[in-house]
Formats: structure tokens, C-alpha cells, sequence
């Protein structure tokens, strides 16, 4: 209502049509993305300090659970962070120099396996030997572009170092703050602390996850004699982040070296293997952890890779799924786009959640 000198007018603020909104909408989302795709260089390390503080918070806090003074804890989970960063970026950094100087062994290798095979293939009009070699040069090439993404955001360490140590500093003395405010603590930052919980558990749930399937895989190709086993092992790891075409990116390298070592039925044990552990991960323990799961349609965390890596480079398929929630976790924060982030979940978890308010009711 806006007084003036002929009295009071009435300025109704929900008179924008639907178009219009999707319009406004639409517009301010793609001049984000234009924003973010132009300062991507520095978004990246700002996304993996953010995100490995959310690894390592809830150390901090165990450790303060344990009578550990806050000071303390900080300084040994920011030394834990720094061996498990540099550690894990030397590792793969010094595995892909020696692995680079085999490649050509390997391309001979390869170039010999599919003359072999060619004279039984069918003619097609199109060469299968380029065809397949294709398909493992584009494997190899996501696969780099991925690690080499992850590891230029890991090149600028002491801006994650410092980053994340002023983000552990302060969840150090989160709790107390929380407690001195009680509950005078207004609605709207209650609700966004209630909703972190989501992105939290689930990088703590799918590090824990990778982890095991990454040591899985590790020791099925140490197992199985199948060269750089370690760094295939990291590769899960690592590409366990990536939902559905990440198990696929990680096997096609172990594969290879499976099919140069013992030949198809070489190739074939490697897939078989991890595809087992890949299933128990995912199928198994991921769901079990989880519970009710993250409330994500399928297609919607398929659509945010190519989102995230156009916006982000290719090493943005890491951390598209905990930046879905989080833009989900906003648009759930008002009514205006609360719709928008209702239509972000699968339909199975609508449906559960329409069942349990309807017995609610009836109850």
C-alpha cells in the first residue's frame, strides 16, 4: 500500500503473470550462468574449500566431542587436509607422468589387438579399428580433462588451505554461537542450517561410499596384476562423484590394460569385477547410508553434469550433484520458487511425501 495525496492506493505485487515470472526467471538464470562461466577460474578452489570443509567439519566437531580444545582440533584436521590434498594430488600427478611415458607401448598394443580382430568383423563401410579406437581416445580424453580440471583447482592449494581453514575455524566455534543464541534464533536461518544437513551428510555419505569402492577396486586390480592399480583405485574414487557416467569413465582405462595384459577374457574379468563392486556401492551401501535418498529427479542430476561442466569445465561433473542441492535448497527458501524445487524431485519422493501427509491427515 503506497499513501499518496488522494488517498490510499492499493499496488497488488503478485500481479506479474506466469509468463513473465518464467521469463524473469529464465533471464536471471542464464546471466548467472554467464557470470559464473566468466569467473569460473576463481569459483573452482571456492567450491572445493567450501566442500572439503564439509568433508572435514564434522572431524572438528568429533574431536571436540571428545574434550579435544577447538583450537587443537582445527590445526590437526587442517594438517590431516593438507597430507590427504597434497598427498592425493602428488600420487596422481606422479602415476600420470609414468603412466604418459607407457601410452605408446600401449597404442602399439592396442593397434595390434584390433588388426587382429578386424579380419572377422564384418565389412561395414566404416573402419571398426577407428571406430574403437575413437571410443577409447574419448574415454581417455573426458577422463584427463576431468583430473587435469581437479587438479588445476588443486594448484592454487594455498588459497583451499586458507580458505578451508578459516571455514573450520569458524564451524569450531559454530556450536557455541548456536547455543547462545537458543531460541531467539530467527526462523529463516534455522531452516537454512536444518537444510545444510542435506548437502553435508551427503558429501560425507558418497566420500565414505567412494572410499570404499575405490580401495575395492585397488585391490581387485592389485589382485589381478593390472599395472597403475592404485591409480585406478583413485580414479574411482574421485569419479565416484559423478553420477552414472562415472563408473563407465573409471573402467574403460583398467579395461585396457586389462585387455593388453590377458586379452579379452582379461578385459572381461576387470569389468566384471568392478562392475560387482560398483553395484554393491551404489546399490547396497550408498542407499542403505543414505536412506530416502537425496530427493533428486534422475534426469535432473543427469542434465546437471553437462550444466556444471559447461559452466565449471569438466572437473564441475565432481561437485554437480551437491550444487543441484544446494540451488535446490534455495528455491525451497521461498514461496515464490518453492514450486520450481518441487518439480527438482523425483516423482517417487513426491509421491512418499503425498502419502505420508495424506495418513498424517487421516490420522
Amino acid at each position: 500500500m503506497v499513501k499518496g495525496r488522494s488517498g490510499d492506493v492499493n499496488i497488488n505485487t503478485n500481479a506479474i503473470s506466469t509468463p513473465a515470472r518464467v521469463l524473469i526467471y529464465s533471464t536471471a538464470a542464464v546471466l548467472l550462468t554467464i557470470g559464473m562461466k566468466a569467473i569460473s577460474s576463481i569459483l573452482m578452489p571456492i567450491f572445493f574449500s567450501i566442500f572439503s570443509y564439509l568433508i572435514f567439519a564434522p572431524l572438528v566437531r568429533w574431536l571436540m566431542r571428545k574434550r579435544v580444545p577447538g583450537k587443537i582440533s582445527v590445526v590437526l584436521v587442517i594438517l590431516v587436509f593438507i597430507f590427504v590434498f597434497v598427498g592425493t594430488t602428488l600420487l596422481f600427478a606422479n602415476s600420470l607422468l609414468q603412466l604418459s611415458g607407457r601410452i605408446p607401448n600401449y597404442e602399439n598394443q592396442l593397434t595390434s589387438i584390433l588388426n587382429s580382430i578386424s579380419i572377422y568383423l564384418p565389412e561395414a563401410g566404416v573402419s571398426v579399428e577407428s571406430v574403437l579406437r575413437d571410443i577409447a581416445a574419448f574415454a581417455f580424453n573426458v577422463s584427463g580433462d576431468i583430473i587435469s580440471g581437479a587438479l588445476n583447482a588443486g594448484s592454487t592449494i594455498a588459497l583451499i588451505v586458507i580458505t578451508t581453514t578459516f571455514l573450520l575455524l569458524d564451524s569450531a566455534g559454530a556450536p557455541v554461537k548456536i547455543q547462545k543464541e537458543g531460541e531467539n534464533q530467527p526462523v529463516h536461518i534455522s531452516q537454512y542450517t536444518e537444510l545444510s544437513r542435506t548437502v553435508i551428510n551427503y558429501m560425507l555419505l558418497r566420500t565414505e561410499t567412494n572410499l570404499l569402492g575405490g580401495i575395492g577396486t585397488a585391490i581387485l586390480l592389485l589382485a589381478g596384476g593390472i599395472d597403475f592399480a592404485v591409480l585406478w583405485g583413485l580414479l574411482f574414487f574421485l569419479f565416484g562423484y559423478i553420477p552414472y557416467l562415472g563408473f563407465y569413465l573409471a573402467a574403460i582405462p583398467p579395461m585396457l590394460l586389462g585387455l593388453f595384459e590377458y586379452g579379452l577374457i582379461g578385459a572381461v574379468g576387470v569389468l566384471v569385477g568392478i562392475t560387482i563392486i560398483n553395484a554393491l556401492v551404489e546399490n547396497v551401501i550408498f542407499p542403505s547410508l543414505a536412506g530416502k535418498g537425496l530427493k533428486l529427479s534422475p534426469t535432473l542430476v543427469f542434465l546437471s553434469l553437462f550444466y556444471w561442466s559447461f559452466v565449471l569445465g569438466a572437473a564441475g561433473a565432481l561437485i554437480a550433484v551437491p550444487l543441484t542441492i544446494v540451488v535446490k535448497i534455495i528455491l525451497e527458501s521461498s514461496e515464490e520458487t518453492r514450486m520450481i524445487a518441487k518439480l527438482m524431485e523425483s516423482s517417487g519422493t513426491r509421491d512418499l511425501d503425498e502419502k505420508s501427509t495424506e495418513e498424517n491427515i487421516s490420522e
